[in-house]
């Protein structure tokens, strides 16, 4: 049950962190200031990962995944690592950062998911 839940969840964190990031630079892009609704998606987004992460970690033992199965949520989590300093920042360069990086995560997780 686990493991099919892993696999499904992953369509979550594929469409959550797109569409978000993708809502992130066009409100970028216009110059209109991140709306609080925007920052709880990203939150959600972001959340959508940790629970892969933890689905994830749980099948660990069991199944073995490949190792770019491993490079790929590690990837995640260096990406966030990386940008959380930045959320002191001025506003138009928070949203820039949080939501490309939201955006590349989106991305990536469609080549995890789809190359495993």
């Amino acid at each position: 049950m686990i493991r099919t839940l892993h696999s499904w969840w992953a369509y979550i964190v594929v469409a959550s962190n797109l569409a978000v990031g993708v809502w992130g630079l066009v409100r970028w892009r216009r110059k209109t200031e991140p709306s609080r609704p925007f920052w709880f998606a990203l939150a959600a987004a972001w959340g959508s990962i940790v629970t892969q992460g933890v689905l994830g970690l749980a099948l660990f033992e069991r199944y073995q995944p490949p190792f770019k199965h491993h490079f790929y949520g590690f990837l995640f989590a260096i990406v966030a690592i990386a940008v959380l300093p930045l959320r002191s920042e001025d506003e138009r360069r928070r949203l820039l950062v949080f939501s490309a990086a939201t955006l590349f995560i989106g991305i990536v997780a469609v080549r995890a998911t789809y190359s495993l």
